[in-house]
Formats: C-alpha cells, sequence, structure tokens
C-alpha cells in the first residue's frame, strides 16, 4: 500500500529521530570512556593513532552502507549510493540506544519513507545478519593458535583464506549483487579487527604481530556475540567478557579491558565520523 506524504514524513522523522538518540547514547558512551583512560600516558603519538583508526574505522562503514546497497539490489530494489550511504549513516548510530535493534527500526523508517516496501527492507536486514554472523563465524580459523597449543599462525590464516574463499564463492552462486554484498561485509569485519589489534597495541598488548590475526580474530567473534545478544546496546559487556576469555591467555586482564576501552572509544568515534560524513559524502556518489 503506498504511503501519503505525511506518513512518509513522520516515517522519515521517526528515523532520523532514532539516529539522534544515538548520538546521545554516543556522547555518554566517550564520557565514560575519556574517564577511563589514562590519556596523559599514551602521548601525543597515541592521539594520533586513536584518531587515525578512529577514521579507519569510520570510513569502514561505508562498506556496510554499499553492502546494503547490494543486498537490496539483489531483492529487485535499486537505489543511489548516496542514499544508501546517507540512510545508513543516520540510523547506524541507533545500535547504541538500548535493545540492540533500534538501528534495524530507523533504516525501516527511513526506507519506508522513501518509498520502499515493508517486505525488501526486512529481508535486507536479515539477509545483512545472516552474512555477518556467517562472515564472523570465518574468523573462528584465525583463533586456532589461541584455542590449541602446538598449531602454527599459518595454519589459521591458510584456512581463513580458505573458508572466505569458500563463503564467497557460495554466496556467489545466489547472485551477482548477493556476492558483493558478502565480500563487503566481510571486508567490514577485517576492517573491525585490525582496529582492535591496534588499541590492543597502544594498551600495551602482545608485540608478536604473528599473533595479530588471532587477536583481530577473537575481537570479531566478541563483536559477533555482542550482535546476537538482545538488549545489549552495541554488545556493550558481552564483548568485554568473551574478550577476557579468548584472550586472557596473551596478556592480564587490565591490558585487556584497557583495550577494550581504547577500541570502544575508537568505533564510537569512527560511528560518529561516519555519522557525519556520510551526510555530506553520499551526494556526490549519486553522479557515478
Amino acid at each position: 500500500m503506498a504511503l501519503g506524504p505525511g506518513a512518509r514524513t513522520w516515517l522519515n522523522r521517526m528515523g532520523t529521530l532514532l539516529g539522534l538518540a544515538g548520538v546521545v547514547f554516543v556522547g555518554t558512551r566517550l564520557h565514560v570512556y575519556a574517564g577511563e583512560i589514562d590519556f596523559r600516558r599514551m602521548g601525543a603519538g597515541g592521539y594520533v593513532a586513536i584518531a587515525v583508526l578512529a577514521g579507519l574505522y569510520g570510513a569502514s562503514n561505508l562498506l556496510l552502507a554499499l553492502g546494503w546497497r547490494r543486498l537490496l539490489a539483489h531483492l529487485g530494489v535499486p537505489v543511489s549510493y548516496s542514499w544508501a550511504v546517507r540512510a545508513y549513516a543516520i540510523s547506524q548510530l541507533a545500535k547504541y540506544v538500548p535493545g540492540n535493534i533500534f538501528q534495524f527500526a530507523g533504516r525501516q523508517a527511513i526506507g519506508l519513507s522513501a518509498g520502499i516496501g515493508n517486505a525488501p527492507l526486512a529481508k535486507s536486514t536479515a539477509l545483512e545478519l545472516a552474512l555477518l554472523v556467517v562472515g564472523g563465524a570465518l574468523f573462528l580459523t584465525l583463533l586456532l593458535p589461541l584455542i590449541a597449543a602446538g598449531i602454527p599462525d599459518w595454519v589459521g590464516w591458510i584456512s581463513f583464506g580458505a573458508a572466505v574463499a569458500v563463503a564467497l564463492w557460495l554466496a556467489t552462486i545466489l547472485g551477482a549483487n548477493f556476492g558483493v554484498a558478502a565480500v563487503f561485509y566481510i571486508a567490514f569485519l577485517m576492517f573491525s579487527g585490525l582496529v582492535f589489534a591496534g588499541a590492543y597495541d597502544l594498551a600495551g598488548g602482545s608485540g608478536d604481530f604473528a599473533l595479530y590475526p588471532a587477536i583481530a580474530g577473537a575481537y570479531v567473534l566478541a563483536w559477533l556475540v555482542g550482535l546476537v545478544t538482545p538488549g545489549a546496546p552495541a554488545g556493550i559487556g558481552v564483548r568485554e567478557a568473551v574478550l577476557l576469555f579468548l584472550l586472557g591467555g596473551l596478556s592480564p586482564g587490565p591490558i585487556i579491558l584497557l583495550a577494550v576501552v581504547i577500541g570502544r572509544t575508537i568505533t564510537v568515534l569512527g560511528d560518529l565520523l561516519f555519522f557525519a560524513g556520510g551526510q555530506i559524502a553520499g551526494r556526490p556518489l549519486d553522479n557515478q
């Protein structure tokens, strides 16, 4: 059923309000994190590293927006690059609102206000969650050196590469757009893991770079558990517990927790940058 202009306006406002509510919760979390990090100890290099990592993480959110656009195309609903980026940027911050579902509700409302049907929007969300869950599970192979003594690091790397190759091949069978979307989502998870590895290094974690793929894999798994846990806004609390369990053999608890706090600071700053930049950067993409 077609929506009238009034209904579309209110749905757009609802999606925007959920995004703005996310801004409030992000600001609250940043205030908390700032009180938990001794920035004086980190020095100027630490500030620069956090800013760079936040920028990289913010930019990686584009992969999610473009992946979602490909899923909509797979479902027969083509949308412009700029609209997808702006809609995703507005709704994404709502993941910090308690409930862990409001980013999807906001995106649904924004999509409905643009004239997209309920069914394809809901299906795109379900497909996105499926790709993130399956993609996140692939990173379990990187944890082999952490969970089984004596297994060389390269075994985990080769196993991960093989698992990703098979997963992308299967995704492509379902359609070109679906396959490209899978590439975007897995790439986002890779970036997220590498950003946490950087935070772990800033916190004084293991200096063995050969273990960084395993550390990145541990973060992605923790992120995945937080994603599927109902009621945990942006996985707060859940990811910390999983990382303490997985990385406990590498570093003492205080270092892991500090890495988590630094990582949280980086990701919320990155989400804010994406929220702001997505409104501007999305516009020129219409011409492509």
